[in-house]
């Protein structure tokens, strides 16, 4: 096990290490670091949603991020494949998600943030499914 005690020592399985406190420092912003970095949005537009109403081809239920694959079609009949990622499974569980809210061959309204690229692909607002549940990410979507 890994305790910080007073600052200047690191216990690691019942021995004491003595570290200097910059070294610590420098530990802790390069470790926190790269988990920030994973979790931005930057890739996203935030100031632009799309909507968009399809079919479920695939849900992916799974860790690190939730993925929702939407099979749009346009006026012309040609089919356009979207990836819509959400939170972790966890987070989602406390919100009202399970493994099976949207299955293979669901109807769905689905709106996101989408990517900045143009890539057919976005970051996940809420979704609405054929029997009228509603199902967000946000604390205000937490299922009561």
């Amino acid at each position: 096990m890994l305790k910080l005690r007073h600052a200047k020592y690191l216990e690691l399985t019942g021995r004491r290490i003595k570290v200097p406190g910059h070294l610590l420092a420098i530990l802790c912003f390069f470790t926190i670091n790269p988990a920030t970095a994973h979790h931005s949005a930057a890739m996203f537009d935030l100031e632009k949603k799309v909507h968009i109403e399809g079919t479920v081809k695939k849900f992916q239920f799974t860790n690190p991020h939730v993925w929702i694959h939407v099979s749009v079609s346009d006026e012309d009949g040609v089919e356009k494949a979207w990836k819509v990622e959400a939170l972790n499974p966890n987070s989602l569980k406390r919100k009202g998600w399970k493994r099976n809210s949207f299955k293979k061959g669901d109807k769905i309204s689905i709106s996101f943030y989408p990517a900045k690229s143009g890539a057919p692909k976005g970051y996940f607002i809420r979704a609405t499914t054929a029997d009228g549940t509603q199902l967000g990410q946000a604390l205000a979507d937490r299922k009561r």
